[in-house]
Parts: C-alpha cells; sequence; structure tokens
C-alpha cells in the first residue's frame, strides 16, 4: 500500500510542473488588471497553481449576440430556460451581483464568480467540493451566408486541494473538463435553438409562468428587436 501511494505521489508531482506550465503560458487570456490586482489573489492561486489546464478553440454556433450576452450575463435566467428546453438539469441561483450557486440532482455544488466580464470575454471562479477552478471565455460574432454566428475559445484551469486529487484531474481529465464547460456550453446551444426556431420558442416563453417577470420582459424585448 505505501509502494502503490509513493508512485501516485511521485506521478503527481511529476505532471505538476506541466499543469504549471500550462497556466503560465496560458496566463495571457488573464486581463492584465486582474493579474494585478490586490484583490485578485485567489483567481492567481488558481491559475498559477492549475492541477489541471485545458482549452477548447474555434466553437462556432448559429446565434444572436445580443441573446448571447443576456444569458452570459443572467446565468440564473439562462439556468431555467435551459431545463425547461431539456438542456441541462442544473439549478443556478443569484446570490448577489455576479455571483451564483449551482446545484445538481445528483448534490453536486459550485459557487460561480464572474470576476470579468467585457463586450468579448468572461473570467469566471468557481468554488467547489474539492478544489476551485478559472474559466474564461473569449467569444465574437459574425455573418456569413445571411446567417449568424458565434465563436468562442474556452480555457479552463483546475486547482485540486491535494496532490492525490491533482493526479486524478490528470488521469480523469474528460469528467472535470466536462464540468468546467457545461454551463457556458447549455448557454451556447439555448442560444441555437433559439436562433433556429424563434417564433416557436416566444410561443414557449409564454406558456411559463414561472419565469420572472422582470427577466421575461427584458428577454421577450430583447427578441422582438431582432
Amino acid at each position: 500500500m505505501r509502494r502503490i501511494f509513493l508512485i501516485m505521489l511521485t506521478f503527481s508531482f511529476a505532471i505538476a510542473p506541466w499543469g504549471l506550465g500550462g497556466a503560465v503560458e496560458q496566463s495571457r487570456v488573464i486581463p492584465d488588471s486582474l493579474l494585478h490586482d490586490s484583490s485578485a489573489q485567489e483567481l492567481k492561486e488558481v491559475i498559477q497553481g492549475a492541477s489541471y489546464v485545458d482549452e477548447k478553440k474555434g466553437a462556432v454556433f448559429r446565434g444572436h449576440r445580443e441573446v448571447y450576452e443576456y444569458l452570459l450575463n443572467h446565468l440564473d435566467f439562462a439556468s431555467q430556460l435551459g431545463r425547461i428546453m431539456d438542456l441541462t438539469d442544473y439549478v443556478i441561483e443569484q446570490t448577489d451581483e455576479g455571483v451564483y450557486e449551482a446545484t445538481t440532482p445528483k448534490g453536486g455544488w459550485a459557487r460561480l464568480q464572474v470576476v470579468y466580464a467585457d463586450d468579448e470575454k468572461r473570467v469566471v471562479l468557481a468554488q467547489g467540493k474539492y478544489g476551485r477552478a478559472v474559466v474564461v471565455l473569449r467569444y465574437d460574432s459574425f455573418d456569413l451566408g445571411g446567417e449568424s454566428y458565434i465563436v468562442y475559445d474556452l480555457y479552463g484551469y483546475v486547482r485540486a486541494d491535494n496532490p492525490i486529487l491533482s493526479l486524478l484531474l490528470a488521469l480523469f481529465s474528460g469528467i472535470v473538463d466536462h464540468r468546467i464547460e457545461h454551463v457556458l456550453t447549455c448557454v451556447a446551444e439555448l442560444n441555437e435553438r433559439i436562433y433556429d426556431a424563434p417564433g416557436a420558442f416566444q410561443q414557449e416563453l409564454l406558456t411559463q409562468t414561472e419565469l420572472p417577470p422582470g427577466h421575461l420582459s427584458e428577454f421577450t424585448r430583447i427578441l422582438h428587436q431582432l
């Protein structure tokens, strides 16, 4: 048992330089104003001490930028729409400005804090049961052949609480990657559903009496202007 533990511990230290190097190299995607802000110490700890780093670049979907940004700015409302459209079973509730709590039916929990937002980037700091993560989303929009598209890059930095968890992140990175991406991927899929059938979606909204009136009114106004 001791030998197995030492082998696992040695392997976890062997992969640490790779994870740290990846985080330092990719830290260019983080706005300088965050990296040099004394209040962003936790953000820097996760990025510079990441156990696992991953990226998804050049993902494209059909959608309107105005709809996409509204959903990004209101993840609680996006999760409600996602459950209506059977795209997610996550429940996201806003607890403060830019701060959310996400739960799953199986008992998963995470605190999501949007620490940076501009017209082409979002930086989210996540705290889960076993560690912390930073997710960076970069996006842009373009028109092609009479259709509107959004393209995005997604970067994930995961810092586990101990070396054994760091090892597991390296061995089962696909599972971690899926959990990190899920919320933002749901927003993208939801946007594409709305884009492909806007009339049917608006009719569906009228039947959903549990949706917050403020969000519903503003989101409907945006859809009517497209």
